[in-house]
């Protein structure tokens, strides 16, 4: 099964209006493409999905893709018609990414995606991982 739309080309993306361009693309695609995936879903029988992601050391992955039904019972993707679950990782890549830029980078962060598809409402927590020192300097007895 193919992607719903291609992804944006981050072709030379290094100036602030070319990442900014960018991000815009990515925030339309996912627009665009969550009401088609959404339609899809409750045809399925598919009331809510969950997303929990987790990067750092410059590297993010999504930890786990859960779809439920009305009995929040867990729905296996791979048996809904013009749904693919790749596809469907990647606007939440997409979405994590437009919303906390560099989110895998460094002590990175971490998060999770709630969405009621039957009500079209979609909750998103994120954690910033931050380090921190308290330096105290003594100098003499």
């Amino acid at each position: 099964m193919s992607h719903l739309t291609s992804s944006p080309s981050m072709d030379a993306a290094t100036s602030s209006a070319q990442l900014q361009r960018y991000e815009r693309e990515l925030l339309e695609r996912v627009r665009n493409s969550l009401p088609v995936i959404a339609s899809r879903l409750l045809a399925a029988g598919v009331v809510s999905v969950d997303v929990i992601y987790d990067g750092c050391g410059d590297s993010g992955q999504i930890e786990r893709l859960t779809a439920f039904d009305a009995e929040q019972q867990p729905i296996d993707l791979e048996h809904v018609a013009g749904v693919d679950e790749q596809a469907l990782m990647d606007l939440f890549y997409d979405l994590t990414q437009v919303r906390h830029p560099g989110w895998e980078n460094n002590d990175g962060g971490c998060g999770e995606f709630h969405w009621t598809v039957t009500t079209h409402s979609l909750q998103h927590m994120h954690s910033d991982r931050i380090m921190d020192f308290d330096t105290t300097e003594h100098e003499g007895l």
